[in-house]
């Protein structure tokens, strides 16, 4: 009874793990969009590309790391256990149970494993490589709770509901380039990209409890779009190892080729007074066409419910089915008969949009205000963040405030921001409260990085001091070859 649990719940959570092999990690969003002279600015808008230097470089595994999350209690306990090799059957009935409670279940990774800006006369050149990783999932209905939930549930017959989720992990090679208006009133960007897909997974799946002559069925339509190199094994008597990922097959998985795609990312940023700044961006407008590895399953389904097992009722000419028994309706169904489907399928990426409004207050504090909207079928969410701003010195900067993530009422985004003569370094979280009260905390995330400036000049003036108040004194500083005293290039201030 419980083999078909392995199947639909380890493929499932299969998808999550997955990052642990590839090297993934994400990019917090709503804590760091006001840093607009942080180095990976332009992940939220393409109008943010700037280089303090002429040449800023960055590389894995300091590019940017991060890890955001909500329903991070659960999430914690399966990665825990993932990694002790001790996951049993209960520890996945548990976290599918869990997240059909919540609204929508949402996972977001991200990694720039390289990344090289220059600075020209006519504006900010970008080459990145980056993976990404997102798993969007919607569950919450009658019906899942009817089938998947033990102890007493009830559903509406003919009431359909559709089982939303999709998850993808995709490497991006992409080129931005950034223009700014004298005195850089107005700045526009733009990022092409060019996706190269590792797996998918896009359910069009919806379910309904119907009444067929005496019985009443649970009947499933759509189709489960997959794209994942995994070996499948088939045994009536035993199928614990139905799906299984051999060493042989992650070579195949992290240089795959097979799948690919095209988008695009757009930004603008304007002020419109000395002290008021507009910002809005478009992030990934794009798809990947999945032509490799597709293993993908017709739902067409019919599964007849077991007579003693439920009581029929009519109300107001609604018809409903109440569960008699305890036992969850999921075990006795063999979900191993679905029908595999080796079409190629197109799905687009999901669409960040932002809008942004900066007001400074005075030279080292401003006041921001930014949303996000996540537009993705069936899944689509949003959030909003307002944030203050400030400028501690000229090299450090703090970024705190309030924000609501999907359904995650309260956050406290809070990112830090160090500017050196070698570089940046940054350290923030989409949600503080997870790290002092992780049992308080539905949402979770963290990030961090750094990166260095190629080439610079040296920096031939001494510190100010008392006795030098307005003005930084020469350093004579000769070439050791020649004698000649050193100038500072201008090439490079």
């Amino acid at each position: 009874m419980k083999n078909s649990l392995n199947i639909k719940c380890k493929l499932l959570f299969l998808i999550l793990w997955t990052f642990m092999f590839t090297l993934t990690k994400a990019q917090s969003s709503l804590a760091f969009y006001p840093l607009t002279d942080q180095f990976n600015s332009f992940d939220y808008n393409p109008a943010f590309l700037t280089s303090h230097e002429k040449f800023t470089f960055s590389i894995f595994p300091l590019g940017g790391t991060s890890l955001g999350f909500n329903n991070q209690e659960v999430i914690r306990s399966m990665a825990t256990k993932f990694l002790q090799g001790a996951l049993s059957n209960q520890d996945y009935i548990d976290a599918f149970n869990n997240i059909m409670s919540k609204s929508s279940f949402r996972q977001n990774l991200e990694s720039t494993l390289l990344s090289f800006t220059y600075r020209s006369d006519i504006g900010f050149f970008n080459f990145r490589i980056k993976d990404s990783e997102y798993f969007l999932a919607s569950l919450k209905g009658d019906i899942t709770k009817f089938i998947f939930k033990s102890g007493s549930q009830s559903a509406v017959v003919d009431q359909i509901q559709s089982l939303s989720a999709q998850s993808a992990h995709y490497r991006e090679y992409s080129l931005g380039y950034t223009y700014k208006s004298k005195y850089e009133r107005f700045t526009a960007g733009i990022r092409a990209k060019l996706y190269f897909g590792k797996y998918a997974l896009f359910s069009n799946i919806s379910g309904s409890i119907q009444n067929k002559s005496t019985d009443y069925v649970l009947k499933t339509s759509g189709l489960l779009n997959i794209s994942f190199p995994s070996n499948t094994i088939y045994n009536p008597t035993d199928s614990t190892n139905a799906y299984y990922f051999k060493s042989s097959k992650i070579f195949e998985y992290l240089f795959n080729s097979g799948n690919l795609g095209m988008g695009v990312d757009l930004g603008i940023n304007y002020h419109v007074t000395p002290v008021l700044t507009f910002s809005m961006s478009m992030i990934d407008l794009g798809k990947i066409n999945w032509k490799s590895n597709v293993n993908s399953r017709g739902l067409n389904k019919e599964f007849t419910l077991p007579p003693s097992s439920y009581l029929h009722n009519t109300q107001g000419g609604v018809q409903t089915i109440a569960k008699t028994g305890n036992d969850p309706y999921f075990d006795t169904f063999d979900f191993r008969t679905f029908d595999y489907v080796y079409n190629t399928f197109s799905k687009p990426l999901p669409t960040s949009l932002y809008a942004g409004i900066k007001y400074q207050l005075n030279p080292g504090l401003s006041i921001d205000i930014t949303d996000k909207f996540v537009a993705a079928k069936n899944l689509s969410y949003n959030s909003l963040a307002t944030t203050a701003t400030f400028d501690i010195n000229k090299k450090f900067s703090i970024c705190t405030g309030y924000s609501m993530i999907a359904d995650a009422s309260f956050n406290i985004p809070f990112a830090l921001l160090y500017q050196g003569n070698f570089g940046q370094v940054f350290l923030g979280t989409d949600n503080l409260t997870s790290m002092v009260f992780p049992s308080s905390a539905d949402y979770a995330g963290i990030s961090f990085g750094a990166c260095f400036y190629l080439f610079t000049h040296r920096n031939l003036s001494q510190d100010a001091s008392d006795y030098n108040t307005f003005y930084k004194p020469r350093k004579i500083i000769k070439n050791p070859k020649t004698g000649l005293i050193m100038n500072e290039d201008s090439n490079y201030q």
